[in-house]
Formats: structure tokens, sequence, C-alpha cells
């Protein structure tokens, strides 16, 4: 049976009020007053519609219940954009018109919703050729963005806020977009575009976007803080609530704002006797798989600092790891340990000089923050000679004396092998390459750790810490290896340009290694 509003609309229809009808039928289904698409069959079945109606009227209708046929069963809804394009041949002379509601916009955002921008982009440029509008530049802006054409993207939604200055809309889906891929720095900007152009609707979602991307971009504590005041200002804005629960969740980004300390067995077995308070100097520990080597170093410095000497420290198990820990992926890898057997590692690398000892140590002393250590570590790569940079691996295996005992041994070697990486990176970025395609050992999680958070800072980083993640990926264990996964899982979800289906496994990866 039919509706109220449904035998209203025909009624205007059918008695010459065609123009009311459409634009009384079109306004109940964008209201959800109506969800009956018959009507919208029968008139765009019409040949003499655009002749009733007038093209302006048509298109009018047909911008408004493209987002009701997107909900339309696939059937019906083939059927229904097969009438629309069908209609749009119909018309033979149109006017341009700075809104959706013009011919070669409203055809374009057809084939938007129908996943076909190359046709999308046809339409709005054929448009173009006929005369620049505010719209009609926006949605070839937009296109080209579903194109995934940036630069082009950025031009024509440019063109359309210097037609009209007061509406930058389109800044905010530019913004978006770059939100996606994780580019904040150029999210921002986009934002910060439409904050200028003062509309308010607007604004409720460009607002705590980009103060959210500052926060993101420098991690400035006081732009979260106004991320918060912005949400309790606007409890109705979701946008800023969603925001703040992102930004608390982007906050715990372990290796990037805070350091995570090793979950190995013996790695815990020595915070055991630490815990426990067992200061006899020897200690043993048998293991169900191959320890990494920098964790057993780890422990016997662990067990040394907890005893004030040097102890006996021994490893037990008989079964290797795989791929095994002491390979290389080929020739151009690091090699740090020589082993002898599988617990028994030995240094392949020579102890460092005293003065690149004490420039790495000084570095790894301060409050960690991956951007500060990278920039300070600038300084500390002048310092050195050519001939002094291979020392930088031997402190990744015989880390400085701390000058006091605040941090564990076992955490303070992992921060000396980030200062050494952060400050090798300065004198070759191969140099990272060099060691994730080395042995399998902690180095590497500081080598693909700075590569993708420096993607982040710079979109021209991103094929090669691809390429790098990729590799270490493909080396790591799938058994007892959470510590690493862990690691990785944190820096592959750093890298932009990435799909929303690739954040999304990467932090639900991350959530199940943080159960190991």
């Amino acid at each position: 049976m039919k509706s109220s509003i449904v035998k209203k609309a025909e009624q205007l229809y059918h008695t010459g009020n065609v123009q009311e009808a459409l634009h009384y039928y079109a306004s109940c289904l964008w209201n959800g007053e109506e969800d009956s698409t018959e009507p919208i069959a029968e008139w765009l079945g019409d040949e003499k519609l655009v002749a009733k109606a007038g093209e302006e009227a048509v298109c009018a209708f047909i911008a408004a219940v493209i987002f009701t046929i997107d909900r339309c069963e696939e059937p019906l809804q083939k059927h229904l954009w097969s009438l629309c394009h069908e209609t749009f041949n119909r018309i033979t002379t149109c006017k341009a018109r700075n809104e959706t509601s013009d011919r070669y916009v409203a055809e374009c955002n057809l084939y938007r919703h129908q996943q076909e921008p190359q046709k999308a982009l046809e339409v709005i440029l054929k448009g173009l050729s006929q005369g620049g509008t505010t719209s009609r530049y926006t949605f070839a802006g937009l296109t080209y963005l579903d194109l995934e054409q940036e630069e082009n993207a950025e031009k024509y939604i440019a063109l359309g806020l210097a037609s009209d200055p007061g509406n930058a809309a389109a800044y905010n889906d530019l913004g978006d977009y770059y939100f996606k891929k994780r580019r904040w720095q150029k999210a921002g900007e986009c934002y910060y575009t439409v904050l200028e152009a003062g509309d308010y609707n607007d604004c409720s979602w460009a607002e705590p976007s980009w103060i959210f991307c500052r926060f993101m971009a420098d991690a400035d504590p006081y732009e979260l803080e106004r991320l918060v005041v912005c949400a309790a200002a606007d409890i109705h804005n979701e946008r800023a609530q969603e925001l703040c629960q992102m930004a608390a969740f982007e906050r715990m980004t372990p290796n990037v704002d805070y350091l995570n300390s090793s979950a190995e067995s013996i790695v815990n077995a020595a915070r055991s006797m630490r815990k426990n308070g067992n200061t006899s100097g020897v200690a043993s520990c048998a293991t169900s798989c191959q320890e990494s080597a920098s964790s057993i170093n780890a422990a016997r410095l662990a067990i040394e600092q907890i005893c004030g000497h040097p102890c006996s420290f021994t490893v037990t198990t008989s079964t290797a790891q795989t791929p095994p820990l002491d390979k290389t992926l080929d020739d151009e890898g690091i090699i740090f340990w020589n082993y002898l057997d599988l617990n028994t590692p030995i240094p392949a690398v020579d102890k460092p000089s005293d003065f690149v000892s004490s420039l790495v140590g000084e570095l790894a002393a301060t409050d960690f923050s991956l951007k500060a250590w990278y920039e300070a570590a600038r300084e500390c790569a002048a310092k050195l000679t050519r001939e002094q940079y291979h020392e930088l691996y031997g402190v990744m295996v015989y880390p400085p004396r701390q000058k006091d005992t605040q941090i564990y041994a076992e955490d303070w070697l992992l921060r000396v092998q980030f200062a050494a990486v952060c400050i090798l990176s300065h004198l070759s970025l191969h140099e990272l390459d060099k060691i994730c395609k080395g042995q399998l050992d902690w180095p590497i999680i500081p080598a693909f750790t700075l590569a993708a958070w420096l993607a982040s800072q710079d979109s021209a980083y991103t094929q090669w810490a691809e390429k790098l993640l990729h590799i270490v990926q493909s080396r790591i264990s799938r058994n007892n290896y959470c510590f690493f996964a862990y690691a990785y899982a944190c820096a592959a979800y750093l890298l932009p340009d990435q799909t929303e289906e690739y954040y999304t496994q990467m932090w639900q990866w991350r959530q199940s290694l943080m159960e190991c």
C-alpha cells in the first residue's frame, strides 16, 4: 500500500506540478520520512521528464536521491543508476551552477557513488571545458582524490576555494585523505584552511582534526590538552570525542614515545633475581628455544648489576630458532656475534673507544624521545671521523657504563642500541639496511623503528621504509619472539600511505601480541 507521501508526490506529478513533486519527494527521502523508491524509477523512466520539469530541477532531484539509491539492493540499484544516466543523456543544454545540482557535478557524483572515478573524471572535465565553477572545480579535485592523484586534487580544490573563498568544505575531504594515510602535516594544513574560511559546520570537523594532526606531528602534550578542551566544549561533536580516544591510543606507541622492555624468558629471569634479592652471583636458565644474543648479554649485565660484580651465567636450550639467529640475509648484513653453540654467542665486533662509548652513553641517558634523539644524534655524528663509524656497532655489544643505576641494565642495553642507530642513520641510511639484513638480534628493532618513523615524518622515505620492513617481517621467527613481533607491529603502524585495512590489521596484531 502506498504511503501518503508517495500518493501526494504522484498527485503533484500527474497534475503538472512536476518541479514541486520532485522537490517534495526528494526532501522526504533526504529527511528519512519516506523510503519507497517506486516514484524514482517511474519518473526517471519518463522520457519527457526534462521537458516537464527543466534540467535544473531534474539534476537537483538526481543529486538528492543518490544516497537513497546507495541503500537499494544491487539489482534495483543498477537499474536506477542506469535510468539516471539515460536522463542525463536527454539533457542537451544546461546552465552552470555553483552547487551539486549542476548537470556535470551531479553526474560526476553519480559515477563516484558507482565507484567509477575514471568516468566521473571524464564527465567533470567536460563540464570544466564549458566553464569553471566552484562546484565543478571542487568535484574535479575530489575525483582526482578518488584516483589518488594528489597534485591534481590539490590544484582543483584550490581553484574551487579561489573562486569562492568562503567555501572550503572540500579541504576537509582532502584533509581526511591525508589523515587516513597518516601524513599529519599535510592533513593539518588542509584542516587549517577550513578554519581560516570560518564556516561553522565545516569547522566543527576541522578544528579537532587540525589539533589532533598537530599532536601527531610533534607529540606536544599541549595539543592533547587543547583537543580535550575542544571535545569538552562541545559534547555533541562526535569527531572530537573520537579523536580524543584515538589520541589516547596513539600515545601508547612503544619504541617511539617510550621504549618497550624485552619480554624474553632469560631477561625475565634476571628481573626475578632482582625482585627476589638473589645476589649469589651464580645463575642458570633453561629455555624452550634459543634466545637472542642481546638478551643473553642483557641478562648477564643485569645480574652483574644486581650482584655488584662479574658473575657466572649460563643458558641451556637444545632447540634452535627458525630462521637461524646467527645467519645474515646476505653479505651486507652486520655480524655482531660468533656462535660457539646455540647458547654461547661471543662478540664479533671490537670494543669501542671511550670517546665513542661516552658519546652514545650521554644520548642514551637522556629522556627517551625518538624525535629528540634523532635530532640530537646529528650533532653526535658530526663529532665522529670516518674511522670511528664502525665503533658504533661495538657499542651495541659493549654498552657504556651507566653513571647511575636508575635504569636497569637490561633496559639500558636497548636504549644504547637505539642511540647508536640514531647516530648511524645520520652517517648513512644504508647502515639501517645493513642492520636489518644482519643477524636477528635486538639492534634490528631500533633500525626498523627509526625507518618507519622517518617515513611518518616525510613520505619521501616511505618506499625505502616499506622495503626494509618487508625484509624484517620475512625474517622474524613466528615462535617465541613476541618481543620482536610486537616492536614490528608498532613500527609498521607508523608507515604513511597505507590502506585503512592495513592499519586495522597492524592494530589487531599488536593487541594479540600483548597477550603473549
